[in-house]
């Protein structure tokens, strides 16, 4: 059986104290997603 479902109205949840996107500006957002790629590349063999 196939349930379909709804989507939700909740409000954004940023999981920073701030209340705050992660990335405020291009260069942070540059940063963050190049170590991103950097663990990505590191732990492509651990299966966790």
């Amino acid at each position: 059986m196939v349930q379909q479902l709804t989507p939700t109205t909740d409000d954004i949840f940023y999981p920073e104290s701030d209340g705050k996107p992660m990335a405020d500006n291009t260069l942070q957002f540059e940063l963050i997603t190049t170590i991103k790629y950097g663990l990505e590349v590191h732990f492509k063999d651990d299966p966790n």
